[in-house]
This record gives structure tokens, C-alpha cells and sequence, in this order.
């Protein structure tokens, strides 16, 4: 037999407080018999708002014992739950808390005869409401049993009050609150009404007492911190946020590090309980999201993640609409159980004193409803009680939300913070809000008007020169513009015609313009001439260019390069790598101050890591990554094999993506080393014998074509110039290396994109063919284009046959080399330009 509960102080107040009302109320019915609907709607509601866990169902069974026979008549009650879960449990703790009181079905049990004082009838609206056919059954009067208004006719009959029990108040007001509204009116026509909520929805009720046309007219409210000082709730509710390492985020699976996260927690809250001898099996909840149309059931995706990272499949449970577990509430004190999978049903009133974390992989669905499942693991254990507020980690719950990356970015993370906050603001006086992280930056709207022009981007190659040539004349977009990439073309095309579109309409609309004297004819369009390539000057017949390695011979390539990459990256320790470190961050939501934080060893997600390792083996339009990938496979497993070290299939490849994500420029640095061994050369485009160019271009003594080339940007302009100088006899000759020519030089780049260096130099004493030095110019070192990718790709390579590409650029003046950092990846000054070193190979 189940021991009878002393009733804790804040307790012994609400059943005195309720008590009262009814009696006052009684008193009044009998007064003024004449007016009882009007007395019950306006005098007889009374609201309990108390605690989730603060024993609302003893305290309100112990308020029906008491009044049976202290009131003038006998009184029969009927109370409403939610759920049809909740009516089982509710029938439960009445007959074991509440002896003096007893518990009657109406479903099967409506004979009026040998009802007495304290009868309660337990059901939920749809029961007796409802249009479905077991409340039609309910409603019908046949030779076995009287209709349900037929009971309450007979009661009323035979003297006895009527009282109505609304439990979980706030849910029975929402969307069917006119249903049971009407029902509540028409048909019970109750003398009491008492109302519990552990969150009054202020709408709801208000709502209802429109509808109803009651008012609520006495209160009995109960603070969080007597529930808390009695017992009864948790001191603390902690809310968990994962501190990934850099560089680790892409590599987890954000759903399930907050399982893992959740499930260490739940070991540390069993490992603790273990210390102090108490025989109790903790349960952790988790919240799942309903599940799509025809999309995977968040069920089973929870449960294999759960599963894989060690929790026993026997010991999950599994509770939702289509999965529903018979033995649901006895699930709270199943020992075998220590994972229970919800969705909804389980949110309010299931009674878990055992549960102390909860991890939600869904949104929460406002505050009522955040509270309610917070509500699960506030409760304390019977067992736990004696040793109440001396155990910070016993004495709190845990909430771990998935990873605000995996939410619709972080403002969604925060306003699902705030949900799960505002809910526990109604259980606690005071509350501090705590964001974690950055706060998402908001992006800044322009208030400048679209352009009512906007040009489209040009089709083929010839269009692209075309319009970019004509920009260029007009002095719209920059000369250097040819040498960058094709999308940086259009780009400038777009935004140059434009601008020239925007330059080009009149300032006042389309208001007429006075016409403009006629001072000269209009310029007209440069002329062109061709300049002769100087036979004076010992210039080379062609220029030898880089092309891509024989794609016949592709499968020797990547061979090449899987064996150059395995070698110089850390395959095998990243083979062991299963496991990467993270923090948990706990920050008590009740008492801010206190903020703890836990080691946790997250598991890499093989998934993740393969779609974040596409980009990294995809660089290279001439290498296809799958024949790559294979080629990686076997050259690691060779590796393996020879260390007799065993490894699946997918140990390899997952070794292989991380190698992938975490060293990109090993193999970078493997497919240009082993490109440069396969790349061909070719020398068969001959140097024109002639450039045309604008008439009247400046003279250069050591031009290919005697001038000065026309569309250099400033700085080319202005190396070109220095370059002629040279007094020291280094410079032979010098031309423009125009790109995309096909007679001009080129590096083939470990992407397999192409690079023509500015321009092409003889040099006294250089021992490449024909003495030459290449020679890249940019704007300056200050910069972000010069760090861009791109350049810091160009820079690390050197020409199969001229050998090492010289940088320079122009600062304060001075003409500055640049060499490439390989620590720091990046561009760095080196020293001071001197023509001499362009001797040098390195």
C-alpha cells in the first residue's frame, strides 16, 4: 500500500485557500438558491496556478476530501484532463493520495443510484464532447446505463452540487475552447469550477471566460521558490550550448554532438547517483520534430544516431501519435529505460521524476509548450529529496538545444532560447536572459535607387573583349581588368555599363536639353598601324607554353599525385581520427552567476566530412575527383596493408577527406608537383611579326615592337618604362605577355586554370631558353586582390622551361619583390626590386 504524503507547507496554504472558496461559494448557492447559475459564473471559478512538479493533482485531491461533508449538500465531481495518458494517471494518484475521495469512470460507470459525497468522474472533454462514437455512447440513455446529461439531471435531482475540475487548464482553452465552452455551459452547468494550470495563458483564459461568460474571480498562486525550498522542483535549470574546436564544426553532425553532449550529461546525473547509494535509473527525453510528408521519420533518425554513439537500443523508448507506447507512464519508472523519444504527448503533465536532461532537436512551439516539456525534468525523486540543494549537479535539469548552425541561423537560436525562457519566467520571480555567441550581424540595406538599366553579362568570348575593350577606351573600367579572371570581366562589364548608363541620363529626367553649339567636328575613333617585330634585338621565334598534362595518361597522373600526397600528409594519424574534443557550456538560467563547463569527445560524422570534402578535391576541372579518390584509396591501403594495420573501406576514405579538408594545400602542393613533371610544352605559335596598336604610341628602345604597348594599366605603364631604363645591361629586350593569345606563355596551376605573366623579359646571363625571365605586376601589396586565392596559387608556381615567376609591386614609389610566405600563406614583401636578380633561377 503506497504511504500517505505529508503535505509540504505551500500545499497546506492552496488546499486551505481552495478549500475556503468553495465553502464561501456553497454558502452563497445556499442563500440565494434562485441565482445559482449566476453565482457559479461569476463567484464559483477559481484558479490554482502552481509549478509544474508542484503536486497540483495531490494539492486539488486533497481540496475534494476535505469538502466532503463540510458543505450543506454532497457534491459530485468531475474532472477533466488533456489527455487520455493523464486520466490514468490522475485515477492513480487519487486512489493512493486520496482515499476519502472515489475515483468513478463515466464511461462505464453512470448509475445514479449509490452515488455519494466526493464521487469524481475522470475523462477528458473528448470523452463526453466530442462527436466521435464512444462519446455518442456516452451522451445516449439505454437500458444499462443513463445518458451523461441524464447522470447530471439525477444528481441535481437527488441535491447534490456539481463542481468541474479543469486540469492543465490553458490547453482545454485552445482551439476547441468554444466546443468545450458550450459544453460547459449548456450541459454541466457546474455550481464549482476550479481551475489548474502550471501556465495560464492569459489569452486562452481570458477567451474562455468570454466564450463561458465566467470570471475568474479568486487566484491561488504559488511561487516557484517554495516548490524549489520544499523539494519539490530543482534548484537550477541549465541550458547547454557545444563550443566546437576550430576548424570541427563542419566535421560534426550537430544533431548528434547534442545528443552525445546530452547523453554524457545524463551519465555524469547517473554516475552521481550511484556516490551517494540511491537507487535511481535517471531518464533522458528527447524531443523530436514531426515528421515531413513523405520525409524520414525523426524517430528512427534519432534512435540510430543514439544507438552509434553507444546508448543500448533496449533501453530507448519511443512515445508519439503514431508510435504509441501502451505502457507509456510506467515508462517513468522503468529502471531498464533511460532514453524516452517524443514528440508531443509527452510535454505536459507526464509525470518523470527521474527525468534530469532534455534534449530538443526541434523548435520549440512557444512558450506554454516549452515550459511544460522543461516542466518534465524539474521534478525532484522521492529518493533524491533528503539530500536536496547539497548536490549542485543532482540539485539541477539540463536542456540542450541542437546547434544553433543547424537552425535557420543564430537569430532563429536565440528566439528559441527566449521561447524556453519566457515559459520558465512564469514559474520564477526573477530571471536574467544570457545570449551566447555573436549576435547574427544584420545586413544593411542600401537606400540608393536601383539603376533603372542593369546590362546582362556577356554570352561568348568575343562579345566579352568587344564591350570590356570598349570600356577600357573609354575610360570607364581599368586596363588590368584584361588580365583578371573571366568572372572578374563580366563583373566589370556589368557595373562599367551600368554606371555609363546611369552617366548617361539627364540630370533633370527627361526634360529637354538646349542644344550645344558646334565648336569642331567629334573626335574620331583611334587609328591602328602595325608595328614590326624588331629583328634587331635576338628575340626568341616563339614562346614555349605550358599545356595540361596528356589526358590519355590521366590515370597515371592521379597515381602520381596519390602517392605524393599520402606521403607528405598525416594519413594514418588521421585514419585513428575518430573522435575530436568539445566543450559543453552551462549556464543556470535561475541563478546566471553559475556557469560550469564540460569536456566532452564528439564523434566525427563520416557524412559531413564527405560533403565538406567535395570542394577540397574538386579544384581541378581536369582531374576528376572520383578517379582521385579511388587512387587515394588504394595507395593508402597499400600504406595499411604493409604496416599490418587494419582499416574498412570507409576508415580510408573518411582518412582521406580529412586529409583532404584539413591539409588542402599538401595536396595542392602534390598535384603541382607531379603536373609539373607531366605538364607538355609546346613552342609551335610563333611571336606575330607585327602588333597593332594605336598610331603615335611612345618609342622603346628595348620593346619586341619598338613602342610602348597600348591598354598597360599605370603600373605596367610605368614598369614597362623602368624596365627600358635599365643601364646596367641585365634587360636584352622586354614585351607584353597579352593572355588568353595563343602564341603567349602560360602556366598551367595546380586548379588547371591558366596564368600569363605580364611580361616576357631577356635577360644577360639567365640560363633558360632564349635568356628569359617572367615577370607578374600588381597594383600594389596592401591590398586583398593580392592575397586573393588565385594570386596566392600563381605565385607558388614556377614555368617548366623559364623557371620561377618574379613579383613586384610598387610601394611608396619604390619597386618592391614579393614572395610567398609558406607559413603565413601569403603574399610577402621581400626586398627592394634590383633588374640584376633577374638573373637568378630562385
Amino acid at each position: 500500500m503506497t504511504e500517505r504524503l505529508s503535505l509540504a507547507a505551500y500545499q497546506t496554504r492552496a488546499v486551505d485557500g481552495l478549500s475556503r472558496v468553495i465553502r464561501k461559494v456553497a454558502e452563497l448557492h445556499d442563500r440565494d438558491p434562485a441565482h445559482r447559475q449566476a453565482i457559479a459564473l461569476k463567484s464559483g471559478v477559481t484558479l490554482l496556478q502552481s509549478p509544474t512538479g508542484s503536486g497540483k493533482t495531490l494539492v486539488l485531491g486533497r481540496v475534494l476530501e476535505e469538502l466532503r461533508g463540510a458543505l450543506s449538500r454532497p457534491v459530485v465531481w468531475l474532472w477533466f484532463a488533456p489527455y487520455s495518458g493523464l486520466v490514468t494517471q490522475t485515477r492513480k494518484a487519487l486512489v493512493a493520495q486520496c482515499g476519502g475521495l472515489r475515483v468513478r469512470d463515466v464511461a462505464k460507470d453512470r448509475e445514479p443510484k449509490g452515488t455519494r459525497d466526493g464521487d469524481v468522474f475522470i475523462q477528458t472533454w473528448a470523452t463526453v464532447a466530442a462527436s466521435n462514437k464512444d462519446a455518442r455512447k456516452v451522451r445516449r440513455t439505454s437500458e444499462a446505463a443513463l445518458s451523461f446529461d441524464d447522470l447530471i439531471a439525477s444528481w441535481r435531482d437527488a441535491g447534490f452540487f456539481v463542481g468541474v475540475v479543469i486540469d492543465e487548464a490553458h490547453l482545454n482553452f485552445g482551439a476547441s475552447a468554444k466546443v468545450a465552452a458550450g459544453f460547459y455551459l449548456d450541459h454541466i452547468q457546474p455550481d464549482f469550477t476550479i481551475l489548474a494550470t502550471a501556465t495560464p495563458s492569459d489569452e486562452k483564459l481570458e477567451a474562455f471566460e468570454r466564450t463561458a461568460g465566467i470570471e475568474v474571480a479568486s487566484r491561488v498562486v504559488v511561487p516557484r521558490a517554495e516548490v524549489v525550498e520544499a523539494g519539490l522542483n530543482k534548484v537550477g535549470l541549465k541550458l547547454g550550448v557545444i563550443r566546437f574546436r576550430e576548424g570541427d564544426r563542419d566535421l560534426i553532425d550537430h544533431e548528434q554532438a547534442t545528443l552525445q553532449a546530452g547523453w554524457t550529461q545524463h551519465c555524469r546525473v547517473r554516475e552521481r547517483l550511484k556516490e551517494h547509494g540511491l537507487a535511481v535509473s535517471p531518464l533522458m527525453l528527447v524531443q523530436v520534430e514531426d515528421q515531413a510528408k513523405g520525409g524520414e521519420d525523426p524517430v528512427k533518425r534519432v534512435r540510430d544516431k543514439l544507438v552509434e554513439i553507444g546508448v543500448d537500443d533496449a533501453a530507448i523508448a519511443t512515445h508519439t501519435s503514431g508510435q504509441p507506447d501502451p505502457d507509456f507512464h510506467s515508462l517513468a519508472y522503468d529502471p531498464d529505460t533511460h532514453v524516452l523519444i517524443f514528440k508531443v504527448a509527452v510535454a505536459t503533465g507526464f509525470d518523470a521524476p527521474r527525468a534530469w536532461t532534455l534534449v530538443s532537436v526541434r523548435p520549440n512551439r512557444g512558450r506554454d509548450f516549452g515550459m511544460q516539456i522543461v516542466g518534465r525534468i524539474m521534478r525532484v525523486h522521492p529518493s533524491v529529496r533528503p539530500i536536496h540543494g547539497q548536490d549542485d549537479l543532482l540539485d539541477s535539469g539540463y536542456v540542450l538545444l541542437t546547434d544553433p548552425a543547424m537552425q535557420a541561423g543564430l537569430q532563429a537560436a536565440v528566439d528559441e532560447l527566449k521561447a524556453v525562457r519566457e515559459s520558465i519566467e512564469l514559474i520564477t520571480d526573477n530571471l536574467d536572459l544570457y545570449e551566447f555567441g555573436n549576435a547574427e550581424r544584420q545586413a544593411v540595406a542600401s537606400d540608393a535607387p536601383k539603376p533603372p538599366f542593369t546590362p546582362k553579362p556577356p554570352e561568348n568570348e568575343t562579345e566579352r573583349q568587344e564591350r570590356l575593350t570598349h570600356l577600357i577606351e573609354q575610360g570607364v573600367v581599368r586596363a588590368d581588368v584584361q588580365n583578371m579572371p573571366d568572372t572578374e570581366k563580366d563583373r566589370a562589364i556589368v557595373a562599367g555599363e551600368t554606371w555609363q548608363s546611369m552617366s548617361d541620363t539627364p540630370l533633370f529626367g527627361d526634360l529637354p536639353e538646349s542644344k550645344k553649339t558646334e565648336t569642331g567636328k567629334a573626335p574620331s575613333k583611334l587609328n591602328f598601324r602595325p608595328y614590326p617585330l624588331r629583328k634587331d634585338l635576338d628575340l626568341p621565334r616563339a614562346l614555349v607554353r605550358e599545356l595540361p598534362p596528356d589526358p590519355m595518361k590521366l590515370n597515371e597522373l592521379v597515381h602520381d599525385i596519390a602517392r605524393d600526397f599520402c606521403r607528405s600528409a598525416d594519413m594514418l594519424g588521421l585514419l585513428q581520427r575518430k573522435l575530436t574534443k568539445a566543450h559543453l557550456n552551462l549556464r543556470d538560467l535561475f541563478a546566471a552567476e553559475f556557469q560550469e563547463t564540460v569536456d566532452l569527445r564528439l564523434r566525427l560524422s563520416n557524412a559531413r566530412v564527405a560533403e565538406k570534402a567535395q570542394l577540397a578535391f574538386n579544384f581541378n576541372d581536369a582531374i576528376d575527383p572520383r578517379l582521385l579518390k579511388r587512387a587515394l584509396v588504394e595507395e593508402l591501403r597499400g600504406i595499411v596493408d604493409d604496416r599490418g594495420i587494419e582499416a574498412e573501406e570507409h576508415d580510408l576514405r573518411r582518412a582521406i577527406e580529412l586529409a583532404g579538408m584539413t591539409e588542402p594545400e599538401k595536396l595542392k602542393e602534390a598535384i603541382k608537383t607531379v603536373q609539373a613533371r607531366n605538364v607538355r610544352t609546346d613552342a609551335s605559335e610563333p611571336v606575330p611579326e607585327q602588333y597593332f596598336g594605336p598610331d603615335g604610341l611612345s618609342e622603346a628602345g628595348k620593346s619586341a615592337y619598338g613602342v610602348f604597348p597600348h591598354r598597360l594599366n599605370k603600373e605596367e605603364q610605368d614598369f614597362a618604362a623602368f624596365l627600358d631604363a635599365d643601364k646596367t645591361g641585365t634587360v636584352k629586350w622586354w614585351m607584353r605577355n597579352p593572355e588568353n593569345e595563343t602564341w603567349a606563355t602560360r602556366l598551367i596551376l595546380p586548379s588547371g586554370h591558366r596564368f600569363f605573366p605580364d611580361f616576357v623579359v631577356g635577360v644577360s646571363g639567365r640560363t633558360t631558353p632564349d635568356s628569359i625571365a617572367l615577370i607578374e605586376i600588381k597594383d600594389d601589396g596592401e591590398t586583398g586582390r593580392l592575397q586573393s586565392d588565385r594570386n596566392v596559387e600563381k605565385i607558388r608556381v614556377q614555368h617548366r622551361e623559364y623557371r620561377n615567376v618574379f613579383w613586384t609591386y610598387r610601394s611608396n614609389g619604390t619597386w618592391i619583390r614579393a614572395r610567398y610566405a609558406e607559413g603565413l600563406h601569403k603574399i610577402v614583401p621581400n626586398d627592394r626590386f634590383d633588374v640584376k636578380e633577374l638573373v637568378y633561377l630562385g
